[in-house]
């Protein structure tokens, strides 16, 4: 994950609808564009992280401290994820204010 990118705030635009399936599967609905979006249990756990911290950095820290997991592997699949998410205008990135 790039410094640019983690030192981001996070916001999840109006337009998106977030239903929790179970207590580890996600599906978005970003009713502008019909973008539909499903996360299983890991994603789950860091759009969690995102959204409760506002910032990439803090669900970052979060992540590393609840999970076993190599940081460099964490970010590498943080970073997909988040640019999915973005991609889809599921997630709206900017600087933190």
């Amino acid at each position: 994950m790039g410094e640019d990118l983690a030192k981001t705030a996070v916001e999840v635009p109006s337009d998106v609808l977030v239903q929790r399936l179970s207590d580890d599967e996600s599906v978005f609905l970003n009713l502008a564009t019909e973008q539909y979006f499903g996360l299983d249990a890991s994603g789950t756990a860091m759009w969690d992280a995102l959204t409760t911290t506002g910032s990439v950095d803090g669900a970052l820290a979060h992540l590393l401290d609840v999970f076993d997991v190599d940081e460099e592997v964490l970010r590498n699949d943080f970073d997909a994820l988040i640019s999915q998410l973005t991609r889809r205008g599921l997630l709206r990135i900017g600087p933190h204010s």
